[in-house]
Order: C-alpha cells, then sequence, then structure tokens
C-alpha cells in the first residue's frame, strides 16, 4: 500500500511550531528567491530513506522550473531521479521550509550537473518556537556514521533533548563535522525499551572541554517516535522535580 511522503510537521514539528501552508505563486516564488539569494541548504530526501544536500543554482519564471545544484554519488542522484517523491527542507533562521520536488531530471554540463525540477505547487512555513530541553539522567547515546566518513561508526552521548532536536559530544581527535551536514539513519537509544531510528540535521557545532557540542535538529522521525521522545521527556522531568525534592 502506498504510503503519502507528509510534511514533517505532522511528526517532529507539530508540537511547537506554526504551520502555514503557501499557494500562492508570488509567496512561492518569493521564498525560492530567497532560499537562491542566500544559497541556502536544502536536504533533499526520499520515501525510501536517501537524502542529499543541495542548494538553488537558478530560477526560471517563465517555465516554473529551478535548478539545484547535482550533489552526492551517482547512486543517491539516481534514487532522487527515480523516486515520484522528493521532500525539500531548508531553515531561514528560524523558518521550515518543506515543500516536494519532482520529478527530477539530471541535467549535464561542462560547468556544472544540476537536477531540474518544476516549481513546487504549495510550500509549508513552519515558524520553529524553542522548546522545552531536558538533560538526560541516564545515559543515552546516539549511534551513526561519520558523515565524511562512512567507515568510522560513531557512539555519541546525548547531552540534552527536546521534542525538535538534540544535542550530541563528539569526543576531541575526530573529524570535525560542518554545519548543515545530513546525519542519515541515526540510532537513538533513550533507554532500553525506549529507541528510534531518524535524520538529523547539524545545527551548531560548539567547542568545549570534552569535545565538540554538535546542536541537531529532527529532519524526519518515524511514526511513533516523537511520542516516545515527549513520553521520555516528561518522565525525565518527574525524575528532575523529585530529585531536588529529595
Amino acid at each position: 500500500m502506498h504510503r503519502a511522503f507528509c510534511p514533517m510537521s505532522q511528526t517532529a514539528a507539530a508540537p511547537h511550531s506554526e504551520d502555514f501552508r503557501v499557494a500562492a505563486e508570488p509567496e512561492i516564488e518569493a521564498w525560492l528567491r530567497q532560499l537562491l539569494q542566500q544559497q541556502t541548504t536544502l536536504q533533499l530526501s526520499t520515501p525510501g530513506g536517501q537524502s542529499v544536500g543541495s542548494r538553488i543554482w537558478n530560477i526560471d519564471p517563465e517555465r516554473h522550473a529551478l535548478s539545484l545544484e547535482a550533489q552526492g554519488s551517482a547512486q543517491i542522484l539516481q534514487a532522487l531521479i527515480d523516486s515520484p517523491e522528493v521532500m525539500a527542507v531548508a531553515y531561514l533562521d528560524q523558518i521550515r521550509l518543506e515543500f516536494q520536488l519532482a520529478p527530477l531530471v539530471l541535467v549535464k554540463s561542462p560547468t556544472m550537473d544540476t537536477l531540474r525540477a518544476p516549481w513546487p505547487q504549495q510550500l509549508y512555513r513552519f515558524q520553529r518556537r524553542e522548546a522545552f530541553r531536558v538533560e538526560p539522567l541516564g545515559s543515552p547515546r546516539a549511534l551513526l556514521q561519520h558523515p565524511d566518513h562512512p567507515d568510522m561508526a560513531l557512539q555519541l552521548r546525548v547531552l540534552d533533548l527536546s521534542a525538535t532536536g538534540l544535542a550530541l559530544l563528539l569526543a576531541p581527535g575526530l573529524p570535525r563535522p560542518q554545519i548543515g551536514q545530513a546525519l542519515s539513519s541515526v540510532q537513538v537509544e533513550l533507554e532500553r525499551d525506549k529507541h528510534f531510528v531518524c535524520d538529523l540535521r547539524i545545527q551548531h557545532v560548539y567547542e568545549t572541554d570534552a569535545g565538540l557540542r554538535l546542536g541537531c535538529a529532527f529532519v524526519r522521525l518515524p511514526q511513533g517516535a516523537d511520542r516516545t521522545l515527549q513520553l521520555y521527556i516528561d518522565q525525565t522531568q518527574k525524575r528532575q522535580r523529585l530529585l531536588r525534592k529529595s
């Protein structure tokens, strides 16, 4: 049975955001031009889990089309081209934009290969609010591959988390990831019976005495993970209140 590739507002962003559906062409063009002018990274994802970062290279208002940088391996690009649904996610300050880009066509050029797509018929604009963050009482961790070194398996400590993201600790001496990079198929283990797999995007990187603090936003949460996450946050808050009273 085919499942629709739904906007992320229904999972990670829903409890802590105001969402707006934009369908007017002038507004859509204005948002696309802002993404182009600021050279904002777009995270392109398929329902099958393939994802890659890209940027808008050109906008063609007459043909209602846009071109994006064709980044990533040939395998990932082919997966994007073959997919009937491709979700684009971008961040402009505290605004999160989501829209569908499909079908994609690879256009080869001596200077730069691009992915050409029709304009989205609509986009979703989410105003992100600060979500309550908790510091875990146990030892939750995230299991993943380094984004620049796929053969490097990492087990990173979760420093804090909220309904919209989490902070991870990268030990000193390991390769430094870049802001905007995607972390795919991250296994988040909160407790023995509370775990899920998701995609993250690195929003901030800070140096600390213990290593690099990676502030990450949830890009895609599987069904039920938002409930698991909120339950863990609520339980952690209750435990912290009990500890303060004792």
